[in-house]
């Protein structure tokens, strides 16, 4: 009898995995329509200090080959007034979750199926016994999302071109932010506002900007509209999808200065989403890593450039050149890919590439360790010393 191949489905299966599609994915769009006042989805904030909170959130695609798990137990906290680095290798489910956190994963087959993501909003305060409330995003209907999104949640995606409409002006796409979240605005006062949001991000000639269409602006020009239109709203939030990756290096450094310099004078958090460790290093205040959809360590900048513990960070660290580098010696990289997301095993995900394995990686995934009070890493490496 020949052994049935792992990657091979059957037609039988096939139609089972579409009519489980179809089930899941009516559940979670209903979900999303239905009317619930406020308090079905206001929740308790377990730091008020934190502006969002993720905790163990799961985002997954409905696929005809299975269901992928992009996000798989996400948890990590954004502090206001600071930047958050989030690293990690292509696939590894970042921006996955930074658009749960919009509710912009693409649907029907994209869904958030478990988790909270706890946004701390000004429009609830405390409840009875004093505890801070909150919105929780993953329970949110979509009508009630916009509300947030585009005003106190915004996003500069990662090709500015693709996210600025051709057709239209800057001037309109800029107006329209103010249109859709302030509808009694005149549009005298929008323009102005517009202008003073151009002018925030040290575009030269506001005015001729605000007239011109995408396709006669820059790389850098564009990118510098898109954190414009970010701030228009005044935000507690903003999450920044790899906004340097189509730029040259010059344009580069300033438009991360420039974001930095924003964070500081508009009092707002950024969630930085990088693959390059230069850039997180010179910005962030705490870093995420990612792999596999899971986070592999958390900690403040300080904790995971000068004592990384995880195999995945170190060798992250060992990818990037340093100017002591030897030029005859090629460049390290990590053996092998990032595993497939559909039909995960349930060991570590990181075991077929890691160089210092043990016997228990055979075993469960392993848990979050807590080596500071602000640093965590999931290794059996430091299981034993934890304990």
């Amino acid at each position: 009898m020949k052994v049935k191949k792992t990657n091979y489905i059957s037609l039988k299966e096939s139609r089972q995995i579409i009519k489980y599609n179809i089930q899941q994915m009516k559940h979670y769009e209903a979900l999303k329509r239905r009317n619930v006042e406020p308090i079905e989805y206001t929740v308790k904030m377990k730091n008020p200090n934190n502006i969002i909170e993720i905790d163990n959130l799961k985002t997954c695609f409905f696929t005809d080959n299975g269901t992928v798990m992009s996000v798989n137990g996400v948890s990590f906290d954004i502090p206001k007034n600071s930047i958050v680095g989030v690293v990690g290798e292509s696939g590894c489910g970042k921006s996955v979750t930074s658009l749960s956190i919009m509710q912009l994963v693409q649907s029907p087959q994209g869904q958030i199926i478990d988790g909270q993501i706890r946004f701390n909003t000004d429009e609830v305060s405390l409840d009875e016994k004093g505890n801070k409330l909150a919105y929780d995003i993953t329970k949110m209907p979509t009508q009630h999302m916009y509300n947030i999104r585009g005003k106190d949640i915004t996003m500069i995606f990662q090709e500015p071109m693709t996210s600025l409409n051709p057709v239209f002006t800057i001037g309109y796409q800029l107006d329209e932010v103010s249109f859709i979240h302030n509808p009694e605005i005149q549009k005298e006062e929008a323009k102005k506002h517009s202008i003073e949001m151009l002018n925030k991000v040290g575009i030269s000639m506001p005015e001729r900007v605000y007239s011109s269409y995408p396709h006669e602006l820059s790389g850098g020009m564009r990118q510098r509209v898109m954190i414009a239109m970010a701030l228009a709203g005044n935000p507690k939030l903003i999450i920044a999808d790899e906004p340097t990756t189509a730029l040259d290096v010059t344009i580069q450094a300033q438009i991360l200065e420039l974001l930095k310099d924003l964070q500081k004078k508009e009092g707002c958090s950024i969630m930085l989403i990088t693959h390059d460790l230069g850039v997180i290093a010179e910005m962030a205040d705490y870093v995420v890593v990612m792999y596999a959809g899971k986070v592999i360590e958390k900690g403040t900048a300080k904790e995971i450039f000068h004592n990384p513990m995880h195999p995945y960070t170190i060798g992250l660290q060992k990818s990037k050149p340093l100017i002591t580098s030897n030029s005859n010696e090629p460049l390290y990289s990590i053996p092998g890919q990032v595993p497939s997301p559909i039909n995960l095993p349930n060991n570590c995900y990181f075991k077929g590439r890691c160089t210092k394995c043990i016997n228990k990686c055979n075993g469960e995934y392993p848990k979050e360790i807590k080596v500071s009070d602000t640093h965590y890493v999931s290794c059996y490496l430091y299981e034993e010393s934890e304990e």
